[in-house]
């Protein structure tokens, strides 16, 4: 792989500047919506997301939206905010909803007792359907085995239908996880397996970072090796990303030698690919791995198919894709909880995706999965996309970083660790017009919420930078047609 030439030409980021495409268009290119108009065209069938703020400790490297061991009225107040806002926004859509999958997400949703865990259960099938085929997702954190009724937790979500479960080990390295403020210890996570597996709970998925402090090559690969050889079949496999109001950015900036450089990422990468595959892995969607024909079909849905099973979500800083809508809710605690006190909906940020943006947003998101189906994407919008945005992809072409075929555009496996890029060179001059803007608008890159739950990597200044908002320019250029 030609990495100098690559980082040359801007395709190849520096690691303090990559974040993965999380939405598009990005927050910040959103602006003030209507909930009215925001639910139009909401499909029958959808994704449903629940966010669950609550956490032991702060992790250094979490970009969401938590608060740390909040107190007992707290943590009430917001789940009775929760199911406030599942009856009012059921409540103007324009049918009722059947859920395919469920997401409990944080934060951390096992922070939840068990009969808080059991009345939300109840509260979201009141409202939405959700049939015995649906895909239930919970979040664990390995550190819930100390807590003294960490099995009543579990069998709550067991008997409230949880069939699919997730937890975030992020290394398997101890002196890792203290830098990163865990709150675990690799003995946690062989615990939790094996109380999983003593429940007959096996299909989980655990979640592991590379490029984090005092990460190696060499403890990298015991951390996939430890887990795999205790049963893991599935896996959730990110790049460490850096956004300025987390701890590790600081650290970063305060210690760069103790994190992987660029290389030795790249190299963690194809570790993982090379070893995933030779034991029977597939790759899909990108940084998903598993040894079932399906990882989740949550993911899935989310990259190949949102705009036939939209993603409703529900709860702070939630952000969803309802009727070619992509939208956020409230992203701080007190104003979600005061929208839907005072009957609101809590959608807060938002925008119409005209033609060209969908067609721009299904490349970006469909290439991270079974790639681009041209029928399918001519079918949709009438043109081809390999001819549409053949600009665009020349560069990563010409240097065998995606593979365009009679069928499909695809990543090639050196083209996997550049998704990213593609989807900044796909950004519309609009889009990055707006982002522009708002960053002009941004005072204090650690607390305003825009910069602080805007999940892109367009227009933002790399870690380095600090926490100075001037001197922004694109990673990539746009291409016009």
């Amino acid at each position: 792989m030609p990495v100098d030439q690559l980082a040359d030409i801007g395709i190849l980021q520096p690691i303090e500047n990559y974040y993965l495409v999380g939405t598009y268009p990005p927050l910040k290119a959103m602006g003030e919506i209507t909930p009215a108009e925001t639910f139009t065209g909401l499909t029958r069938n959808a994704n449903i997301y629940l966010h669950l703020p609550f956490c032991e400790q702060r992790c250094t490297f979490c970009h969401f939206a938590k608060e740390i061991r909040p107190d007992s009225p707290r943590v009430t107040r917001y789940l009775a905010a929760l199911h406030r806002e599942l009856e009012i926004v059921t409540g103007m859509l324009p049918h009722r909803v059947t859920a395919e999958t469920v997401y409990f997400g944080g934060g951390t949703p096992s922070y939840l007792s068990a009969a808080q865990i059991t009345a939300l259960f109840a509260r979201l099938r009141q409202h939405i359907d959700i049939p015995g085929t649906a895909e239930i997702t919970f979040e664990l954190h390995p550190s819930v085995i100390d807590a003294p009724d960490y099995t009543d937790r579990l069998d709550a979500l067991r008997d409230a239908g949880v069939n699919r479960w997730v937890f975030g080990v992020q290394s398997m390295d101890d002196r890792v996880l203290r830098k990163l403020n865990r709150g675990h210890e690799a003995s946690h996570v062989y615990r939790l397996l094996d109380l999983l597996h003593e429940r007959g709970l096996d299909n989980h998925s655990v979640d592991l970072i590379f490029g984090l402090p005092y990460q190696t090559e060499e403890n990298w690969y015991t951390t996939l090796t430890s887990l795999i050889g205790y049963g893991v079949d599935k896996f959730n496999i990110f790049p460490l990303m850096f956004k300025q109001a987390d701890p590790i950015s600081a650290h970063y900036r305060n210690e760069p030698g103790i994190f992987p450089d660029l290389r030795q990422r790249l190299r963690m990468h194809f570790m993982t690919e090379a070893l995933t595959r030779r034991l029977g892995f597939r790759r899909g969607p990108l940084f998903y791995y598993s040894k079932a024909a399906t990882h989740s079909r949550q993911q899935e849905n989310k990259y190949d198919s949102i705009e036939d099973t939209n993603l409703l979500p529900f709860g702070v800083s939630g952000f969803g894709y309802v009727g070619n809508t992509q939208y956020y809710n409230d992203c701080t605690m007190d104003g979600y909880m005061q929208r839907v006190e005072a009957g609101r909906p809590s959608v807060w940020h938002g925008v119409h995706l005209s033609t060209d943006e969908r067609m721009r947003r299904a490349v970006m998101f469909n290439l991270r999965s079974r790639g681009v189906g041209r029928d399918d994407f001519r079918s949709r919008y009438g043109v081809d996309p390999a001819e549409h945005f053949a600009a665009e992809l020349a560069p990563y072409r010409e240097h065998d970083l995606i593979r365009i075929d009679d069928d499909a555009i695809r990543l090639t496996d050196k083209g996997v660790p550049v998704a990213d890029s593609i989807a900044l060179r796909l950004v519309s001059p609009q889009v990055l017009a707006r982002v522009q803007d708002a960053n002009s608008r941004i005072v204090d890159l650690k607390r305003d919420p825009l910069d602080r739950y805007d999940f892109s990597p367009l227009e933002r200044d790399p870690v380095g930078a600090g926490v100075a908002t001037a001197g922004r320019r694109p990673l990539l250029p746009t291409v016009e047609h």
